[in-house]
């Protein structure tokens, strides 16, 4: 009896020992991965989604419309929260790796505010915010390369959600495809995440042996 309680007892203290260093290893990354990001604070991704998805897509413009598709090409879309300076690279078309449009384009446009984040599902809609200048009309294919300088107001109706970019074509005056700009999930989160979850089931398994 007393060397089974003695087996019981080391057997706890083993896994709570574990334990412990799982939560102090746990605890050391998430210092680590928290130093990292703040280097790397100044910059934020986005990307583009909508209702049908993520890219600029027809389907995530309200109503039935159909046509081309685009999305981030590049470097992409980020903003510089120190210069306050957005930076966008995307394209449409088949010569960008995309869908050729309905019809050449006519004005390309970043549109917002909207009135609640995230366009409320990303299904509102607002005004032209700012002019987009884009390489080619083609069906076939352009792209946008460009920069922005935003305002305080603007940079919190941006990292709320409230801004989407919008090509129009000769076929979709008011929009055939469209994406609103939201953050990317952080690499660092996902990894904290998986590494909890390694702990959690290190524990486990120490606790059924």
């Amino acid at each position: 009896m007393k060397k089974s309680l003695t087996k019981f007892v080391y057997a706890e203290l083993s896994s709570i020992l574990l334990l412990m260093k799982s939560i102090l290893a746990l605890t050391l990354c998430s210092f680590i991965l928290a130093a990292a990001s703040s280097v790397s604070a100044a910059t934020i991704l986005f990307d583009l989604q909508g209702t049908a998805g993520f890219g600029l897509l027809p389907g995530n413009e309200p109503g039935a419309i159909t046509g081309g598709t685009g999305g981030e090409i590049g470097a992409g879309i980020s903003y510089d929260d120190v210069t306050n300076l957005l930076s966008l690279n995307v394209g449409w078309g088949s010569s960008q790796g995309f869908t050729d449009l309905a019809a050449p384009s006519t004005n390309a446009h970043i549109h917002g505010p909207t009135a609640a984040n995230d366009g409320n599902g990303f299904t509102q809609t607002a005004g032209v915010a700012f002019a987009l200048t884009r390489s080619s009309n083609a069906v076939t294919g352009g792209t946008i390369t460009d920069a922005f300088t935003l305002s305080d107001a603007q940079e919190t109706n941006l990292l709320n959600g409230k801004y989407y970019i919008n090509i129009h074509t000769a076929a979709n005056t008011g929009g055939e495809m469209r994406g609103f700009l939201v953050q990317s999930v952080p690499e660092p989160s996902r990894a904290l995440l998986g590494f909890v979850g390694l702990a959690t089931l290190m524990f486990r398994r120490k606790r059924t042996v």
